[in-house]
């Protein structure tokens, strides 16, 4: 797996749900289900635009993409890598949890997109998902890109 001459962009995957999540310590399933090809993307927020920075050097072949998981406990564990992708997709999501609304509304590159399929596509349910991005969240409002790992657009 190991790529020469490129650099490396890093992206960590939770192995199980976070300490703020009512599921708190439960597997995710996302390595599996990233390999199974039920997870087919992850959200991400993009402060300074970081992502259009890291996406522009994987596009141009100068990075490749390494997917990896905590061992043990998040930023006080070793890492293991288990994917790498050389291509990968960016699209722009803003989420809005109206108190008007049975969910939050998502739309990707101004494009409206049922929570269903974002949050299936994401390897959660739709409960799972909302309370990861929204549960904590004191904003109701979520800005940041979909990193697709598939040729899948919406």
């Amino acid at each position: 797996m190991k790529q020469t001459g490129k650099k490396k962009v890093i992206l960590t995957l939770c192995k199980s749900f976070p300490v703020t999540h009512s599921r708190a310590g439960e597997p995710t399933g996302f390595e599996g289900k990233l390999k199974a090809g039920e997870k087919i993307h992850t959200i991400r927020y993009n402060a300074k635009g970081v992502w259009e920075e890291r996406y522009q050097g994987i596009k141009s072949g100068r990075k490749y993409l390494s997917v990896r998981e905590w061992t043990g406990r998040p930023y006080n564990s070793e890492q293991r890598e288990f994917a790498q992708y050389e291509k990968i997709g960016l699209q722009k999501v803003t989420m809005v949890n109206s108190s008007t609304d049975a969910y939050p509304q998502i739309w990707i590159d101004d494009k409206q997109v049922p929570i269903q399929v974002v949050a299936k596509n994401d390897g959660l349910s739709v409960e799972d998902f909302v309370e990861w991005f929204f549960g904590n969240n004191k904003e109701n409002t979520f800005e940041g890109v979909v990193i697709h790992l598939t040729d899948f657009r919406y």
